[in-house]
């Protein structure tokens, strides 16, 4: 399943445009990662795109097989099929983790259904990986922020979409678990799933490779992200001076600051 997004603009007053002109597409298992400086739009960005926030111009679908699903005429089937990581989570529940990881299997339980053995072996599955299964029984509310971070992936992936939208999804995570997220996203691309997110770290969407875009000046250009991540574009958006360097230990480019 495809996402198309079309010609968006946005504005929060209905005549200044936050951006305009946003046209992108991602395919089956692309990782989509977004970079752009700390107001520049990335989050109301996603917002849009997931259908949170109306355009003022521009459109968003989904495609699969000739058959396009519109996020302003069919939200419900539109939101079915995107599972969605907020940059903030909402610590007012008081859920066990195991709980509220398992609420990510709603869209395929009925209507006032239990959540069944196979989806509570899924949760658990996913908690392991994610790091957070030995805290499966503690209250969501009581977590660190990273540990809620953790919690609210696990509960994405659980919900089993075609595409994953995640709002920086290391914040607030310490260095290991920043590392665990970026493979789970490897996995989650390997498995066909499309995976669109938003980061300040260039070694992240370096690392991750596929294609990336870069919001700055109202203008979200993209393309293959070894090629549009730059030194002259990153010192542009972060104002430092950078150096991208092939690390020949790690068969790869990373980003080294204050050079």
């Amino acid at each position: 399943m495809n996402l198309c997004v079309e010609n968006l603009s946005y504005s929060f007053d209905g005549v200044h445009d936050l951006w305009k002109d946003v046209s992108f597409a991602v395919e089956k298992g692309d990782i989509f990662s977004i970079m752009g400086a700390n107001g520049a739009g990335k989050s109301t960005l996603l917002h849009t795109v997931i259908g949170f926030l109306r355009p003022k111009t521009g459109q968003v679908y989904l495609e699969n097989e000739g058959q396009k699903i519109y996020a302003d005429t069919a939200p419900k089937l539109f939101t079915e099929n995107i599972g969605y990581v907020p940059q903030l989570s909402d610590t007012a529940y008081s859920f066990a983790v195991k709980d509220y990881v398992v609420m990510g299997r709603s869209p395929h339980m009925g209507l006032f259904s239990q959540p069944s053995a196979k989806d509570r072996e899924m949760a658990d599955e996913v908690m392991q990986d994610m790091g957070v299964y030995e805290i499966r029984n503690r209250r969501f509310n009581t977590l660190s922020g990273g540990q809620q971070r953790q919690a609210v992936i696990a509960r994405a992936i659980v919900q089993e979409p075609h595409l994953i939208i995640m709002d920086e999804p290391t914040n607030h995570l310490d260095y290991g678990n920043q590392f665990r997220v970026v493979e789970m996203i490897e996995k989650l691309s390997e498995k066909g799933i499309t995976v669109i997110l938003t980061t300040h770290m260039p070694d992240q969407a370096l690392y991750l490779g596929h294609r990336a875009g870069i919001l700055s000046n109202r203008k979200l250009s993209v393309g293959n992200a070894k090629d549009i991540i730059t030194e002259e574009a990153l010192e542009e958006i972060y104002r430092v001076k950078v150096r991208l360097s092939y690390v020949e230990e790690a068969k790869r480019i990373v980003c080294i600051p204050g050079i």
